[in-house]
């Protein structure tokens, strides 16, 4: 089985739809939105059914784009193969919102850079960038009592795969350093029983 079909598996689970909820209730019914590194499309998919909201996706896999279009075939969404380190292929002043999950933990931090500027270029007036990201703290323990489902055990493999780099992003708090250096609005929120961080760069 390729990743991108595992990866697409993985976010029809019920707690995948959790990890997702605090990015979703950040947005408003019928904005514009973008999706950097939108993988298999499941938050785009919901966010167009409930939220009519007119949703943009853009990734650097072929793979990951054949999975979203697969599941997004009923809704009018837009997907774009944007090769790593490519401009974002988007006029400015576009998006409401532009949501970047689990994508900067893995990047370097030029790459990182780049992508908050070009974002934040496409943004409308007042838009916000929202960022969601594994914490790497807890522990298995923990997960399992608020988690544990036959149904849920990817989450086991979610958890392992990211907690080294989530750790090292959420204890550097780069993001928050970035809006500080740019004189820009900052906001962080711990979810997903701790799990999870979502954080928020406002347009000034």
């Amino acid at each position: 089985m390729k990743f991108s079909k595992f990866f697409s598996n993985l976010q029809e689970k019920s707690w995948y739809r959790k990890f997702l909820n605090p990015v979703l209730e950040e947005i408003e019914n019928g904005s514009d939105l973008l999706d950097i590194g939108t993988g298999a499309g499941k938050m785009l998919e919901i966010l167009s059914h409930e939220k009519n909201v007119k949703c943009v996706g853009t990734d650097t896999s072929t793979d990951m784009l054949e999975e979203a279009r697969e599941k997004l075939k009923t809704h009018s969404v837009k997907l774009h193969l944007t090769p790593a380190g490519e401009p974002l292929p988007f006029e400015k002043n576009s998006f409401n919102y532009i949501t970047i999950c689990s994508v900067l933990f893995h990047l370097k931090n030029e790459e990182i850079d780049k992508l908050l500027e070009d974002s934040l270029q496409l943004l409308k007036e007042h838009g916000k960038i929202i960022v969601l990201t594994p914490t790497g703290n807890e522990n298995v323990f923990k997960l399992t009592k608020h988690y544990f489902s036959t149904k849920n055990l990817g989450i086991y493999i979610w958890y392992n795969a990211t907690k080294r780099k989530a750790k090292l992003w959420t204890n550097n708090k780069y993001l928050q350093k970035y809006a500080i250096k740019n004189k820009l609005t900052y906001e962080s929120q711990i979810v997903m029983k701790g799990f999870a961080q979502m954080e928020i760069i406002n347009k000034n």
